[in-house]
C-alpha cells in the first residue's frame, strides 16, 4: 500500500521540486545583480525598488516548496 501511496504523490514532489528551484534561484540571482551593482554604482537606485520584492518571492517559493514537501510526508507515513 504504501507503493501505491509513493506512485500517485509523485508528481506533487516533483513540483515541489520545482518550486525549490525557483525560490533559491531568484535568491542567487539577486545575489549576483547586487555584485553587479557593486561594480556598477549607477544602478543602485533600481536595485534598491527590486531586491526586496524579490527576495519576498524568492522566500515565499522556498516555504511554499517546504511546506508541499512536508505534506507529502505526512500523507505516505498516515497511510
Amino acid at each position: 500500500m504504501t507503493e501505491k501511496c509513493k506512485i500517485e504523490l509523485l508528481p506533487d514532489a516533483e513540483t515541489c521540486y520545482r518550486y525549490l528551484q525557483a525560490g533559491f534561484g531568484i535568491i542567487v540571482l539577486i545575489f549576483l545583480i547586487g555584485l553587479l551593482v557593486l561594480a556598477v554604482p549607477a544602478l543602485i537606485p533600481i536595485y534598491e525598488v527590486i531586491v526586496m520584492p524579490a527576495l519576498f518571492v524568492g522566500l515565499g517559493l522556498l516555504l511554499y516548496s517546504v511546506g508541499t514537501h512536508l505534506h507529502i510526508i505526512t500523507q505516505i507515513c498516515s497511510k
